[in-house]
């Protein structure tokens, strides 16, 4: 018993560690989980296609869990984020009529204003828990994204809720 004990929690104390990283050339800072690194380019390139591939994405070993940013070259200023969420919204519930929906709204964050839509979407063999933010750095929209499998999502959703909730932008 107390063997099992040990193992459970030094799994979850590993999953939880938490550490300050620096993403985008500095201009992002956040806290991520120690054991995510670049996604490998094979993954990389069957999760997001060249003409859909974000700026950066960590993940864990297997590329269930990521984290990807994607600084965009769509103009945006913080003044059009109402603008840019209602867009965008109506856009993914377009794209994804059968998703559940947790949280559609605009926050302010550490100072920033920032889209959050929070939602399931299908995948080919399984879901995907999703917590995105979206904000205005440099003029042009950054998007983050936090992905968990379904199956994996009652030990890696609280983990991405803080990680999200510690984004910082410079």
């Amino acid at each position: 018993m107390l063997f099992l004990m040990l193992v459970l929690f030094s799994s979850f104390s590993l999953s939880a560690e938490l550490i300050t990283k620096n993403v985008l050339n500095g201009r992002v800072s956040l806290l991520i989980p120690q054991q995510f690194t670049q996604m490998p380019d094979d993954i990389l390139e069957i999760k997001y296609p060249s003409s859909r591939r974000p700026t950066e994405v960590l993940s864990d070993d297997s590329g269930s869990i990521s984290l990807a940013f994607n600084h965009t070259n769509t103009v945006m200023e913080s003044s059009d984020i109402p603008e840019f969420h209602h867009a965008i919204s109506k856009m993914f519930h377009n794209l994804y009529p059968s998703a559940k929906w947790f949280r559609d709204e605009i926050i302010e964050r550490n100072g920033r204003i920032f889209i959050v839509l929070e939602l399931i979407t299908p995948a080919m063999d399984t879901e995907i828990h999703n917590i995105m933010y979206g904000t205005s750095v440099d003029g042009r929209l950054l998007f983050i994204a936090f992905n968990t499998t379904i199956e994996q999502s009652k030990k890696w959703l609280p983990i991405g809720r803080k990680v999200m909730e510690s984004l910082t932008i410079k």
